[in-house]
Formats: structure tokens, C-alpha cells, sequence
């Protein structure tokens, strides 16, 4: 008896140990809990508030008048960590990695560089297009967290083979942010039609990652093709890759795989860039003989109007 005591005791003690351990996090006990240690990121993309240069203006305005962060800078942090053995300022530095998305833990294998602009008139020149050529489009929760204006955006992309080619791009994006090119603009004057056709392309390029920052919202067009995402089309009964019209007459208007049907995203992407760069008129007259594809466009159409998209 005494010796089953002795185990109960020991075993009464461990708890006891376990829970003020524990409650450690918590004061052991205490009503005063530790505040976590948070720092909201949106303060990386605002001017410090005792920056009352131009450009912090510019960008005051631009968040009040949109919603939106205006960056002309991808450092969005430099925090001092201290001083190394050698006696130099080591810094903590982050950056608006594009190629980085958000939940995971590798990148897509592009990578950017920017060239930035110059002065405050070409700033002030690309705030004024984005508010009256592009930003009107997007309202609603299809309103991006960010836009990065920069004077070249180059893009580098590097493929199995390890070798990495390089281009110029109009515009980039991921999650939380998006990088316009403004060099078209400002090397010399432009025509309103000339500006309204670059805004389109910007729109282009950015609406499929719009759409994926609300991939829940389009439950109903990937119903379609639910059966045939990433599958193998021996496993769905071709004796090699579909044609066009085969691909068009189940959904799909264009394969990225020899061996396998588009994944959700691809999907996603292909008819949200569809969608902005033709009018249903123009969908009708060329995909008359696929009407999956009608289907697809008219769901993706009216999701983006639901979201906040203004064609």
C-alpha cells in the first residue's frame, strides 16, 4: 500500500511539474498573459510616419485613394541586427520576392530585378496611369494589397537544364504584390489609346494570379473539369496527347504537359486571361463548336464581376 503511495505521489509531482512548465508560457498561474510578438507586415509598405518627403506623400495618397500600397522599392524591410566580430552593421533585409508563394516553402523558379525610377515626375507620371488606366478595374476584394512601379522589370527563369534566360516584362505578380514596368511610358509621350492598350496588357498579365489570390470563389467552374485535372490522358483513354479540339471539346483550350491534362491552376489562369482580353461577343464567334468552353468563360466572367472586376 505505502509503496502505491509513494507511485501516486510521484506521479502527482510529474503533473504538477508538466503544468506550471507549461503555464511558464503564461506566467505559471498568472492572469497576465505574455502579448504575442507580432508585427503587422502593412507597416512594411507604408512610409515611416515621420517621412514627409514627395514620394511618402504620393504613396499616402495613392493607399487612400485606392486601398492599395504604392512601392517604388522592393526593400520593404532593413532592420539593424548589431555588429559582427569584423565590426560591420549586420541587417536583417526583406524584399518583395515575386517569385515567392505565400504558404510555401520553395519559389516558382523566376526571380525579378527592377530598375527603379528616377525622379518624382516619372513617379508622380506612373501613379496618375495606375489610377485612371488600371486600378479601376480592379475593386473589391480583387483590389491588389500592393503595387511595386519600377522604371524595367526583368524577369529570369531558369529551366531543368539549368541554363536561365532573361526578358523584359510589362508586369509581374503574386499574392501580395504587384510589379508594373514603366519605362514604355515615360520614354516618350503616349496616346490615350496607346495607354489604354498597355493598361490591357498589365491586366492581361496580372488577372490569372488575381483570380488564384481567390481560388475558393470558383467552385463552379472547376466542376467542369474536375474529372481530368493533372491526369494522365492514358488514364482518361488517349493514345497520346489530344488534339486542339479534342483538348476545346473537354474544357481545355491549351495543354502545358505532353502526358497530362492541366492542373486546377493552370485551368484557372488560361480562362481568367481569356476572359479580360475578349468580349463574350468575341468568345462566341471563336468557340462556337466547343460549348464546354462557353460554359467555363461565362462562370469565370461572372465570378471576376462578383469579385470586383470591371471589364
Amino acid at each position: 500500500m505505502n509503496t502505491m503511495k509513494h507511485q501516486i505521489s510521484r506521479l502527482l509531482l510529474a503533473a504538477s511539474l508538466l503544468c506550471c512548465g507549461a503555464r511558464a508560457l503564461t506566467a505559471c498561474g498568472s492572469e497576465d498573459d505574455l502579448a504575442p510578438d507580432y508585427k503587422n507586415p502593412s507597416a512594411n509598405f507604408q512610409p515611416a510616419a515621420d517621412d514627409q518627403s514627395e514620394e511618402a506623400q504620393l504613396r499616402r495618397q495613392f493607399f487612400g485613394t485606392t486601398g492599395s500600397y504604392l512601392l517604388f522599392n522592393d526593400t520593404i524591410q532593413r532592420e539593424f541586427l548589431g555588429v559582427d566580430i569584423n565590426g560591420d552593421s549586420r541587417y536583417f533585409v526583406e524584399t518583395v520576392d515575386l517569385g515567392y508563394a505565400i504558404g510555401t516553402s520553395v519559389t516558382s523558379g523566376i526571380s525579378y530585378s527592377y530598375t527603379y525610377l528616377s525622379s518624382i515626375e516619372q513617379k508622380q507620371q506612373l501613379t496618375d496611369f495606375l489610377l485612371q488606366y488600371v486600378q479601376p478595374h480592379l475593386t473589391g476584394v480583387m483590389r491588389p494589397y500592393s503595387w511595386l512601379v519600377a522604371n524595367v522589370v526583368t524577369s529570369y527563369s531558369q529551366n531543368s537544364m539549368g541554363s536561365t534566360s532573361v526578358s523584359r516584362v510589362y508586369a509581374a505578380a503574386n499574392q501580395r504584390c504587384i510589379a508594373v514596368a514603366g519605362n514604355y511610358l515615360i520614354q516618350q509621350e503616349r496616346t490615350d489609346a496607346q495607354r489604354q492598350t498597355y493598361a490591357q496588357r498589365i491586366l492581361n498579365i496580372i488577372i490569372g494570379q488575381l483570380a488564384m489570390n481567390r481560388s475558393e470563389a470558383f467552385g463552379d467552374f472547376y466542376k467542369y473539369s474536375a474529372n481530368y485535372y493533372s491526369t494522365d490522358y492514358s488514364r482518361a483513354g488517349f493514345d497520346g496527347q489530344p488534339s486542339a479540339s479534342e483538348l476545346r471539346q473537354l474544357g481545355f483550350l491549351s495543354s502545358t504537359s505532353s502526358t497530362s491534362f492541366p492542373s486546377m491552376t493552370n485551368d484557372l489562369n488560361t480562362y481568367a486571361t481569356l476572359v479580360v482580353q475578349n468580349t463574350e461577343e468575341q468568345l462566341a464567334k471563336t468557340y462556337a463548336a466547343y460549348p464546354l468552353v462557353l460554359q467555363k468563360a461565362a462562370v469565370v466572367r461572372q465570378v471576376l464581376i462578383g469579385l470586383g472586376y470591371v471589364f
